[in-house]
């Protein structure tokens, strides 16, 4: 059977079945490759492997890909994206950065911009985009009800040891994690089911059945729980912030400031919520014991850490996969062995993309990075005008989850995290698949 003998149609169905295999994988593998680490050198690669399987096929298939590439591949955003790679390259030669290490650095960032290319390649009909939208928050809901058990149930999170548990306690090692490795990324996971869900109710207000509308609200209310019982601070901040900036980016829209509000009330239940748990909760107190102690808070010692190694090369950084990203754990870069002298000896990650970003990229890298993701949101923020209720809900989408996607960063691993990362550069891929075709031109259609 040879697969690149099929029919554009057929290959296209082939590709957008095994991108929804990709999305299913990415939203449970975890669970194989940290919690239960059954063959973690096969298994462990099994989506970016999928993933470079599917880059192939749709490039080389002499109907999606092949001569017709460069028309496909054109988009708004390849200028600033080009730019950003441009000086990547340049700083790794500048700082002498070996060439594997610094394309392992820029793959932890970049990775799932292989699914950009491979969404445009393809046609995308909006009966996929439902079947995608089903499918995430179906895996969410589940992971919701399971997360729920874990905490009534009282399961600690999967990778302590026991013997190094502070206490297990509801808060600090007893929190939902689902079918995750930890309560913040199966947080992030919710996040993006939770706004999917909102901004589609939002677009849909009108056209969506009563019986749908009941069921959506109940599975975002569970959903809401569970992220409750995450007890992530960055979720709920970044949920805090991105429905606040959508809010007051569109407050011209009457219907939009119920975001702005929704924040604000957001923001005073987590102050109310975060002061009742140190409280009630011995355990969440003790995991904020040190919250306050910027001589023994990581996070602290960890931004002075970053700051000294960011001193050596603040105009172009010390490159890609010297500092932050898992390539300077891989190659054991001296500037990653630096950071050591200032945190505790268990301390073995940089928990913030945007830290790891400022040290190795400088104040260039930095600036083009931003100018990156404001190119993103500004075509995103010209397609939410458009005729198309499914083209206005994803492209909303983007800017919101893109929002709270930078917000986590700046506390945690999040750019580099694939369950999180994959969705921004997924539904951003699918936008500008629209966008490209004119679909945004086209009557209304429904998800």
């Amino acid at each position: 059977m040879n697969i690149f003998a099929y029919p554009k149609e057929k290959a296209n169905r082939l590709a957008l079945t095994g991108v929804l295999l990709l999305v299913f994988w990415t939203t449970i593998n975890l669970l194989f490759t940290r919690v239960w680490s059954i063959f973690p050198g096969v298994v462990g690669y099994l989506g970016e492997a999928l993933l470079v399987a599917l880059l192939g096929y749709v490039l080389f298939h002499p109907e999606l890909g092949r001569k017709h590439i460069w028309t496909k591949l054109k988009n708004p955003i390849n200028f600033a994206f080009l730019l950003f790679i441009a000086f990547a390259f340049v700083s790794m030669f500048l700082n002498n950065v070996p060439f594997a290490q610094g394309i392992f650095g820029l793959r932890a960032l970049f990775q799932f911009v292989l699914l950009v290319i491979i969404l445009l390649m393809l046609e995308i009909p909006t009966a996929w985009v439902k079947k995608l939208f089903y499918l995430i928050i179906g895996m969410a809901f589940v992971q919701s009800v399971v997360g729920i058990f874990q905490v009534i149930l009282g399961i600690p999170l999967p990778l302590h040891n026991m013997e190094e548990r502070r206490s297990v306690a509801i808060g600090e090692e007893i929190r939902a994690f689902g079918f995750m490795d930890s309560s913040n990324t199966l947080a992030g996971f919710l996040l993006v089911a939770v706004l999917l869900i909102v901004l589609y109710l939002f677009m849909y207000r009108a056209e969506v059945p009563k019986k749908h509308k009941v069921i959506l609200l109940s599975m975002l209310a569970v959903m809401l729980l569970a992220l409750t019982l995450t007890f992530s601070r960055q979720a709920f901040l970044a949920l805090i912030g991105c429905l606040g900036l959508i809010g007051l980016l569109f407050r011209h829209n009457k219907t939009f400031r119920i975001m702005l509000i929704t924040s604000v009330s957001l923001g005073v239940l987590f102050v109310i919520g975060y002061g009742l748990a140190l409280l009630f909760l011995e355990g969440f107190a003790q995991r904020n014991f040190y919250t306050f102690d910027f001589e023994r808070n990581y996070r602290v010692l960890m931004a002075l850490a970053g700051l000294q190694v960011f001193m050596f090369s603040p105009v172009i950084g010390v490159g890609p996969g010297m500092f932050g990203s898992n390539a300077a754990f891989v190659f054991d870069s001296p500037f990653h062995q630096f950071m050591y002298d200032m945190l505790p000896v268990l301390m073995t990650t940089v928990d913030n993309n945007a830290l790891a970003v400022f040290v190795e990229y400088g104040i260039i890298g930095t600036v083009l990075f931003l100018f990156l993701f404001w190119s993103i949101f500004r075509w995103m923020f010209k397609l939410s005008d458009s005729v198309n209720p499914a083209v206005r809900w994803l492209s909303v989408f983007v800017i919101t989850y893109g929002i709270a996607f930078l917000l986590m960063g700046l506390l945690s691993t999040a750019w580099e995290n694939h369950p999180l990362s994959i969705f921004f550069w997924l539904f951003l891929g699918i936008v500008l698949n629209w966008h490209q075709n004119n679909k945004h031109l086209t009557k209304e259609e429904s998800v």
